[in-house]
């Protein structure tokens, strides 16, 4: 009998440890391709992760925002990191960005100052394209389909804030 209880009480915290694990699964597999997000501002209020497209005039709009905005900055710390539209052709400007000397500094010449580049006969490292793949395999879990695309974790809260479709971060909550 000992030996079932106890068995029942692993099982039971195996459950557990699995919702844990789901309603934690977004801010998990967004903190896994951190390293390839380009900062802006270092503030602790919240966490905000924003996809892009360095093409789309919404994503340059909001870029610009938080390029201007010190007060947003302070406040929070944007993970930006760059995602595709299908109807853009940006791949190469994408991995232009990231492979540059300074990643930040040339996404805000190319959103905020709409400078142009060149990019006949550039070729990308396959470290770039597999790292964007990588944001691009995340990203596909969030089910978004607009740029600029924004989830928000505030700090200390269990909840979080999407710009579109529902927040995947509270299936736990639907479910209660």
């Amino acid at each position: 009998m000992k030996l079932l209880s106890i068995l029942f009480l692993f099982i039971l915290n195996l459950g557990a440890a699995e919702i844990v694990s789901i309603s934690q699964k977004p801010k998990a597999d967004l903190e896994s391709i951190e390293q390839h997000a380009i900062k802006f501002g270092t503030g602790e209020e919240s966490d905000v992760y924003v996809f892009v497209d360095p093409l789309c005039p919404f994503s340059r709009n909001l870029m610009k925002k938080i390029d201007e905005n010190r007060m947003l900055q302070l406040s929070s710390t944007y993970y930006v990191f760059l995602y595709r539209l299908p109807i853009l052709d940006s791949e190469k400007t994408m991995q232009y960005i990231y492979e540059s000397s300074d990643p930040k500094e040339t996404l805000v010449d190319i959103m905020v100052y709409e400078e142009e580049v060149d990019l006949s006969g550039y070729e990308a490292r396959q470290s770039t394209i597999d790292a964007l793949d990588e944001i691009a395999k995340v990203a596909k879990t969030l089910d978004f389909t607009k740029r600029p695309y924004m989830i928000s974790f505030e700090k200390g809260s269990k909840y979080c804030r999407v710009s579109e479709g529902e927040a995947s971060c509270l299936e736990e909550f639907d479910s209660h």
